[in-house]
């Protein structure tokens, strides 16, 4: 597995035995799973939680828009463009949330959706809120602006696996919404 690469890919992951109750569980903990479940409830449930998503990228978005202002502060124009082509690409993560397609019929409109496809859904979802939720203390957690380039350099690269994890929850979930 390479450093950049999340630790669980639930598009790959081999249905359980227990997949029944593991949801059953799993519709108690989460709110709103019941939503995944009824047909008439899932495009009502991807909203919500879309809805979070969006919440928790603009604030990842705020908190890089004050680290860009104190660049601008600092005369550490150098770091500003590296920073700011961050923020684009948070931009864009977002805006693939907020303009879904809605080219997932098979699934919203599916009478019953397979237990395996709505345990790889929920996962992905949990997995996706805590990379969401690192991301966003990561940001809150680091010295702003580092002291050195070294410093620059790594938090940069702490940023883009951030992003990429993100990204890649959301490529996951999307594919296993066609799959249904």
């Amino acid at each position: 597995m390479q450093a950049n690469e999340p630790e669980s890919d639930p598009t790959r992951r081999p249905r359980t035995q227990g997949g029944t109750r593991f949801l059953e569980n799993l519709a108690y903990l989460v709110p709103g799973y019941r939503g995944y479940k009824e047909k008439e409830l899932r495009r009502e449930e991807d909203a919500r939680l879309r809805s979070r998503v969006l919440s928790k990228l603009r604030e990842g978005r705020r908190l890089i828009e004050e680290r860009l202002a104190k660049l601008a502060e600092g005369a550490l124009d150098a770091h500003v463009d590296a920073l700011d082509r961050r923020l684009r690409r948070l931009e864009g993560l977002a805006d693939a949330v907020r303009y879904a397609p809605y080219g997932f019929s098979g699934f919203f409109d599916a009478a019953t959706v397979r237990e395996d496809t709505l345990e790889r859904i929920l996962e992905t979802d949990l997995l996706l809120f805590q990379d969401l939720d690192d991301f966003v203390e990561m940001l809150r957690g680091t010295p702003f602006p580092p002291r050195s380039k070294a410093g620059f350099t790594q938090f940069f690269e702490a940023l883009d696996l951030h992003l990429d994890r993100i990204e890649h929850r959301l490529i996951a979930r999307d594919k296993l919404l066609g799959d249904r």
